[in-house]
């Protein structure tokens, strides 16, 4: 949503650059105030150390990790 609105000139958006790439380089939107966007390799996942991993928790994240490997390739 707040992509799309940036792409009609109506404000800025705050949103992972992997969502919006080909916007990128097709000139429909451009990066701004970039000198204070760190940039960090991949995605990171915080949750209580204390705590035991759920199937469903265990599953996203084996998922995530192959989705972002299939997206370096």
């Amino acid at each position: 949503m707040c992509a799309t609105l940036a792409k009609l000139g109506l404000g800025l958006a705050y949103v992972p650059e992997p969502a919006v790439n080909s916007e990128l380089r097709s000139g429909q939107l451009e990066t701004v105030l970039d000198a204070f966007a760190p940039r960090v390799p991949g995605y990171f996942l915080y949750y209580p150390g204390r705590a035991q991993r759920t199937t469903p928790l265990r599953l996203f994240i084996e998922t995530a990790k192959e989705l972002s490997l299939r997206d370096v390739k």
